[in-house]
């Protein structure tokens, strides 16, 4: 026999219901954040497969890379190496450079953007990773990533790992 509306609020019954009703938002709340920490986990990968692949392609074309250049530049290729990420929205930034060191001092041969300057960050990575003399490739990946689930309560917890950045050297091989 049903209770009586008025009995049901001192039921088991009722309070099962609240406490369903209590735990459930926290449910939902931990399940999306270890959704969007694997996406994000996965944005990070495909952003250093990304720039690793361009330095490795852009490393071993002879010695006019502009083909190679606008090849590996496309919204096909990328999507292509690192179908996680999107090319419009959210941006992908991309920033690649030939550099000859003299001394210390890396000297840009190519780079795309044809109007890009090189940071002090890829200044670093170049006078880490070559010599005097050694000509190579700085290829900087940059993934601007956006949430899915509960944007306005993540954001400030994720918010350090949306925007992953990776910069890889490689020497150029002449053959």
């Amino acid at each position: 026999m049903p209770h009586a509306p008025s009995k049901f609020w001192t039921s088991k019954r009722a309070a099962a219901a609240s406490e369903f009703a209590l735990v459930l938002p926290i449910i939902l709340f931990m399940f999306a954040a270890i959704v969007e920490f694997g996406r994000i986990f996965q944005v990070y990968v495909a952003t250093n497969r990304l720039a690793t692949q361009f330095a490795i392609a852009w490393a071993d074309c002879a010695t006019a890379c502009q083909t190679e250049l606008n090849e590996y530049s496309s919204s096909y290729t990328i999507a292509n190496i690192a179908p996680q990420l999107t090319t419009t929205s959210p941006p992908l930034t991309l920033t690649m450079f030939e550099v000859t060191m003299s001394g210390t001092t890396p000297t840009v041969v190519y780079s795309y953007p044809a109007s890009a300057t090189m940071t002090a960050a890829q200044t670093t990575v170049a006078q880490a990773n070559f010599s005097s003399g050694q000509t190579g490739v700085i290829v900087t990946a940059s993934y601007a990533h956006t949430l899915d689930f509960f944007n306005s309560l993540m954001a400030p917890i994720l918010g350090p790992y949306l925007n992953p950045t990776y910069t890889v050297a490689q020497l150029k091989n002449y053959t």
